[in-house]
Order: structure tokens, then sequence, then C-alpha cells
């Protein structure tokens, strides 16, 4: 009984973590590339983003996770990718319009 209570954990805690790193990567991937682009809302989210990412991976290594530090990284990855296909990418910019780019001229580099 215990076995299966270990296996079941450590199997759930596998898949949110993949999942959390799956979501992490898509916003990730549906940011602006470029830092004139993004707005300061966003701007203001990009070191939440980078401490949440690195530290759930950091906590898994630390809890000797292996299989979920390594299967969060590839949902990261996985995410990032996703997130840069073109047509996702502008579906995904209508339905979640704090994602979207900076429309103006500020912060652009004068030619």
């Amino acid at each position: 009984m215990q076995l299966t209570n270990t296996l079941l954990t450590n199997t759930l805690l596998t898949i949110v973590c993949a999942l959390m790193g799956l979501a992490w990567g898509l916003i990730c991937g549906l940011l602006p590339r470029k830092n004139d682009r993004l707005t300061d809302g966003q701007q203001r989210w990009i070191p939440v983003l980078s401490l949440i990412g690195v530290g759930l991976v950091v906590i898994l290594i630390l809890l000797e996770r292996d299989l979920a530090s390594w299967v969060t990284i590839g949902g990261m990855i996985l995410g990032l990718l996703i997130g840069m296909i073109p047509p996702l990418h502008k579906v995904a910019l209508k339905a979640l319009p704090w994602l979207r780019p900076r429309t103006d001229d500020r912060g652009r580099k004068r030619g």
C-alpha cells in the first residue's frame, strides 16, 4: 500500500510540474521577443516569470525529484516552441490581450 501511495504521489507531482512548465513556456513564448516591444506590465512580470521557472526546477532538484525536474524543463521548452508557432501565436494574442506587444513608438530607438 505504501509503494502505491508513493508511486501515485510521484506521478501526480510529475504531471502537475509538467503542466506548470508547459504553461510557463507558453506565456514566455507568447511574450514579445524584443524589449522595446514589451509593455510596462510585461516588463514588470518578466523577472517574476524567470524566478518562478528557475525556482520550480531548483526546488525539484533539491527535493531529488529528478524525473519531475526533467519533465518540467521539457514542458517549458515545449511551451516556448508552441508559443512561437505563428498561427497559434496570433490566436493566443487575440484571446489574451495582456500578452500583446506595445503598439506605440515609445521605447523604440531613433534611426
